[in-house]
């Protein structure tokens, strides 16, 4: 059985809103979002080799450290929203408005996926610690960084001009595009687009997104036809399969939200796709392609004044610290409007990181769970194309609840919070029979 979903779940219209910048993100035509995500799969393609041959010749490297490029990716972008950020704060960050085209738009010389952040060629980053605990010399780490950054950038030149060529064309350009093509397998489903395109997921995983899509843009008459629909899953789905790193895209399991549903009132996920969230909105990475299901936008854009949410970031660093920071200074913010708010945070037992100390030692802690790592198991980031759902915890995990001083009194953290969520976490172990049969696959 995969990962189960709750879509009846209420919420304050007034504070859960599509992020304006994701709106305006998301393409207009589902072809050509399915057409502009097969060029970003090459591009990354070109970026990956790129990256290999760099650790290859110069890092001595026989193969990439694993992962490596994938946390780059999300600190750097990171790194990029919030220069973005801050030059809006100053306003430095004012250009032409640019009239939504059928492709969306991010922003100015922006890609939804691919950093365009300079390297200054001193600096060692994400990617460069990476490499220098593989035993590359610091010098060589950063140049290789530095060039990754370099390829990235130019990727975001050329896709920008793909996507102004594709728009200039009007509706007579996209007519000409192949739509998404569906087969229908005993166990799964294929979209296809082309010969060189395959995305692949579960028959209940197609009954999900379906779903999603059915509330939130049928029901707003944005798309209309099964062509819609599937260019929309292929975009998505593609999206995903592109940046590799299922790891990042985990999830607690349904009985885990199950219980800070009941417990807690959480009815909102702050980091999800639609893969694998739980509720029908959420905050997700690539909005572009999310909303479509129910994103509405990044976390970092995201402020609630009031509400119960769940925090699960991707674990990187420099992302864990950044989600931790933003909560503070939300829940600050409740605190003045004597709003009740609550994060339920959920990360690695990393001690050594910016975003544990946070919270260990917020004023507005109410508890601290720490999970075995054994003792535990999460929702896999790729459960929805694959047989078994779960996959073990590599860490130990620690669930912290954050509360502004109204909701502590509103919903106040129960003496059995601690054993509901260990007994439900420990749900999410595979059993023997899966973990061989995920060594196998």
């Amino acid at each position: 059985m995969g990962q189960s979903y709750d879509f009846a779940v209420e919420h304050d219209a007034a504070v859960v809103r599509v992020d304006a910048a994701c709106a305006r993100a998301t393409a207009r035509s589902a072809r050509a979002a399915a057409h502009c995500e097969a060029r970003r799969a090459e591009a990354m393609k070109r970026v990956r080799e790129a990256f290999r041959a760099a650790c290859e010749r110069r890092g001595g490297l026989e193969a990439p450290p694993q992962l490596a490029l994938e946390r780059w990716r999300f600190a750097t972008k990171l790194a990029e929203e919030a220069r973005g950020r801050t030059a809006a704060a100053a306003g430095k960050g004012k250009t032409k408005r640019r009239r939504r085209g059928a492709c969306g738009v991010v922003g100015e010389n922006t890609d939804a996926m691919f950093p365009n952040v300079a390297h200054d060629g001193a600096t060692k980053g994400t990617l460069a610690n990476d490499l220098m605990r593989a035993g590359v010399s610091e010098a060589i780490a950063i140049e290789i960084e530095a060039s990754v950054c370099a390829a990235s950038a130019k990727e975001v030149v050329a896709l920008e001009a793909m996507k102004q060529k594709l728009v200039d064309g009007g509706a007579h350009g996209l007519a000409k595009l192949a739509a998404t093509k569906l087969t229908i397998h005993k166990h799964s489903r294929d979209l296809t687009l082309g010969d060189d395109y395959l995305v692949k997921l579960t028959h209940e995983a197609y009954g999900k997104l379906r779903a999603l899509y059915e509330k939130h843009s049928r029901a707003g008459g944005d798309d209309d036809g099964d062509d819609d629909v599937h260019d929309r899953m292929f975009a998505l789905l593609l999206r995903y399969k592109t940046i590799h790193g299922h790891g990042f895209q985990a999830a607690c399991s349904h009985d885990v939200f199950r219980v800070l549903h009941d417990d807690l009132k959480v009815t909102m996920e702050c980091f999800a796709s639609p893969m694998n969230a739980y509720f029908a909105r959420f905050c997700s990475a690539f909005g572009d392609v999310d909303a479509p299901f129910g994103s509405i936008g990044s976390f970092a854009a995201f402020q609630p004044s009031r509400g119960s949410y769940e925090v699960n970031p991707p674990f990187v660093r420099e992302v864990l610290d950044e989600a931790a920071l933003w909560c503070e200074a939300l829940l600050e913010r409740a605190e003045k409007s004597q709003n009740a708010l609550t994060f339920v945070f959920i990360m690695p037992g990393w001690k050594e990181t910016g975003a544990f100390d946070a919270l260990t030692n917020s004023a507005f802690l109410r508890a601290n769970v720490l999970i075995a790592a054994v003792d535990h198991g999460y929702c896999d980031g790729a459960s929805h194309q694959r047989r078994d759902p779960y996959r073990a915890s590599p860490y130990d995990t620690c669930v912290f609840v954050l509360q502004s001083s109204k909701a502590a009194r509103d919903v106040g953290v129960k003496d059995t919070f601690a054993t509901s969520v260990r007994v439900a976490m420990a749900r999410a172990v595979p059993t023997l029979v899966q973990l061989k049969r995920q060594k196998r696959a």
